[in-house]
Order: C-alpha cells, then sequence, then structure tokens
C-alpha cells in the first residue's frame, strides 16, 4: 500500500467569510491537506482523479528545489477539479500553520492545489457552504435590517431570483426572433457540453525558449470553431449573442435588473473582443477579435485558403513573436473567455424569453427548438 509521502500533497485554499467577526472583508483565506489515513481507498482514487494526478504524466515538470519557480499555464479541465471534489471535502483537516504546508509539501515531494476555479466556492466560520449572494444578502441585513436584493453582476441567480421581465413592445416580437435565440440556446449548450470544454490544456516552459503542452485533440478544436464564430463574427448572418441581445432589450422593460445586466455582459463581450490579448509570457498586439481570424483565416481553419491577406500576416506574427504552444493556448483562452460572458447571460435571456413564449403566448416554439440537422 502507498504511503503518504508516494502520494501528492493535496491543498485547498478556501476564502472564508466570518460573519462573527468585525473586519470581514477580505475574506479570510485558510489552507486544508487532503488526509489520505481518514479516506478509504476508493475515495482516495477518485479524489486523485478529480485533481489529474497521475494524467498525462508526461506533462509533469521535474521537480525542483522549494522555493524555485516554475510557471506552467492551465485552462479548461486541466485546470482545475471539477466540483465533485465538494463530496470529499469532510475529508481534508485544516492547516493551521504555514510552515506546516510548506512541510508537507516539502515531505510529498509533489502538490496539487487550486481544486476549484478562483471565487467559485466559499465557507462561513463554521466551515459551512455559502454563496457570494448570500454574503451580500447577509450584509444588507446587518447594515439596516432590510433583506436588499442586491444583483451581482458575475452571478446569474441575483437576477433569476426576482423573476421574468414582464415585455415591452410586443408587436415588434417576430416568430424569426424566437428561432434566433433558440439557436443561441442550442450553440451555447453545444460548446459547453463539448469535449474541448473539458479537455487538459496546459502549457509549462522546458526551458527559456521552449515550451511544452497537452492540448485538447484537434477534431474537438474543430468542432467548436464555428459554434463559436456563430457568436463573435460580425458577419450580418452570425454575430449571434450581440443579435439575441439587442432583441432580448428591445422588449425586456428597462426598469427591470435583467435589462442592464444582460447588457452589461453584452459589452464585457465586446470591450474584450475589440482589446488586446493578454496571456502571461505571450507577445502580441492583437485584439482577440483579430487573434481568432489569425487562427480561422490565416491558418485556414474556417477555408481552404483565404482572400483576406491581414489573417494570414497576423499568423506569421503570432508564430514568429511566440512558441506555437502558446500561441494555441492563447487561442484557446480567447475562446474560454468569451464562452463565460455568453454562459453569464444565457440563463437571464433563457428565463426572460421562455416567459413571453410560454407563458404569455408571444409567438414561436418553445425553447430551445433549433434543429440539429444530424440528429435523427
Amino acid at each position: 500500500m502507498a504511503s503518504d509521502a508516494d502520494r501528492p500533497f493535496i491543498g485547498w485554499l478556501i476564502p472564508v467569510y466570518d460573519g462573527t467577526a468585525e473586519e470581514r472583508f477580505p475574506f479570510k483565506r485558510k489552507w486544508y491537506r487532503f488526509n489520505y489515513s481518514r479516506a478509504t481507498q476508493t475515495e482516495i482514487q477518485e479524489v486523485l482523479r478529480l485533481v489529474g494526478h497521475g494524467q498525462d504524466d508526461d506533462w509533469h515538470d521535474p521537480l525542483t528545489e522549494i522555493g524555485e519557480s516554475r510557471l506552467s499555464f492551465h485552462l479548461g479541465g486541466g485546470g482545475f477539479a471539477n466540483r465533485g471534489i465538494l463530496r470529499y471535502r469532510h475529508l481534508f483537516d485544516f492547516v493551521p500553520d504555514e510552515k506546516m504546508l510548506t512541510d508537507g509539501i516539502r515531505e510529498a515531494g509533489a502538490s496539487v492545489s487550486g481544486l476549484l476555479a478562483p471565487d467559485s466556492y466559499f465557507e462561513d466560520e463554521n466551515e459551512k457552504p455559502i454563496t457570494l449572494l448570500e454574503v451580500f444578502d447577509e450584509e444588507a441585513e446587518r447594515e439596516d435590517g432590510s433583506r436588499t436584493r442586491y444583483i451581482l453582476m458575475n452571478c446569474p441567480e441575483s437576477v433569476l431570483r426576482l423573476g421574468p421581465a414582464e415585455p415591452v413592445r410586443p408587436e415588434l416580437w417576430k416568430a424569426s426572433d424566437a428561432e434566433l435565440m433558440s439557436r443561441l440556446f442550442e450553440v451555447h449548450a453545444q460548446l459547453v457540453q463539448s469535449p474541448w470544454i473539458e479537455s487538459p490544456c496546459r502549457v509549462w516552459p522546458v526551458d527559456k525558449e521552449r515550451y511544452d503542452a497537452v492540448l485538447p485533440l484537434s477534431n474537438d478544436c474543430m468542432a467548436v470553431v464555428l459554434p463559436f464564430r456563430q457568436l463573435y463574427s460580425r458577419h450580418a448572418s452570425d454575430d449571434l449573442f450581440n443579435r439575441c441581445c439587442k432583441c432580448h432589450s428591445r422588449h425586456c422593460a428597462p426598469n427591470h435588473p435583467s435589462c442592464s445586466y444582460v447588457e452589461y455582459h453584452k459589452a464585457q463581450f465586446n470591450r474584450f473582443l475589440d482589446e488586446a490579448v493578454s496571456f502571461p509570457a505571450m507577445e502580441t498586439d492583437l485584439s482577440a477579435r483579430h487573434y481568432l481570424n489569425a487562427f480561422a483565416y490565416g491558418a485556414n481553419v474556417v477555408h481552404a485558403t483565404s482572400k483576406k491577406t491581414e489573417p494570414a500576416s497576423d499568423w506569421d506574427k503570432l508564430l514568429g513573436s511566440n512558441a506555437k504552444q502558446l500561441v494555441v493556448m492563447g487561442y484557446h483562452f480567447v475562446l474560454h473567455t468569451l464562452l463565460r460572458f455568453v454562459s453569464l447571460a444565457i440563463p437571464v435571456l433563457r428565463q426572460n424569453v421562455t416567459h413571453w413564449i410560454k407563458d404569455l403566448g408571444w409567438e414561436g416554439p418553445e425553447l430551445p427548438s433549433a434543429s440539429n440537422p444530424f440528429g435523427s
């Protein structure tokens, strides 16, 4: 049987909202360590699987001395364990001393940390899960005794709990609007359920000039290229996210919080597309939109040949200034970021449009209804 020293140190840094403290912000940060001795062999194997230990062993960096810095970049399924790790929260013990933490890592010889994406999981002073929305509601009650319904721009639930918006200008609604919304929901579902989004995506330096990587399979990447292009392309037949947001704003009551919430994420989506891509260790001044075009047209991913010279030139510049592994990683970073903005808006769009069609009888099929040409 393997000893603890033969297994990685699995650390979990959890932000804590202490409602009993006078100074509650910023959140406290507490380290927890997975306790192998309190876990069954089945639980150990499942936790190791969730944190990705033993998978793709060829990507792991050589062991370095404590204190030596070695950067690596993660996206998608390779960046953080999925929320299934929460089932094993009771097997993690609080580490009250930073020296104990360092000693534990040194003894294990390998470590895994960052088990969930930042700002996705919080606990209270009693180690009970708490959401940011619950934190803000508690703060509002503490401040004036009210139950103010806070709107958090990165939390769809803060809007959804207020119920759907009653619509305006029903005479401007068309069946094609419902079909467009349905298409957006279908494309989003394709992306969040795709093998691509769960694929490991890791890049790390071999030396000062060379990088190694574990990247999503080419076929999985190709499967999401056109759905993403429908979301962001300025072509009149695409631009799906912007067109749906405009349609929503045309009919959503301006005084309902979902109106400003959707507009906020639409603005974030477009601002990101127009700004230069900023990814660690990469050299480029290309905007996210030009970066995507360099892949789509410059690298001939979408067309066999391209009539546009700019994307080909941008593609050559990217490869001339950066290792290809970083260039590909940057591309996946852009896609993941765009999908995040869309995913934050989708639940609110869906609640309102479903209410307008199903409850109020507006023209259009129940959502989602976009046809799948490959289905039976």
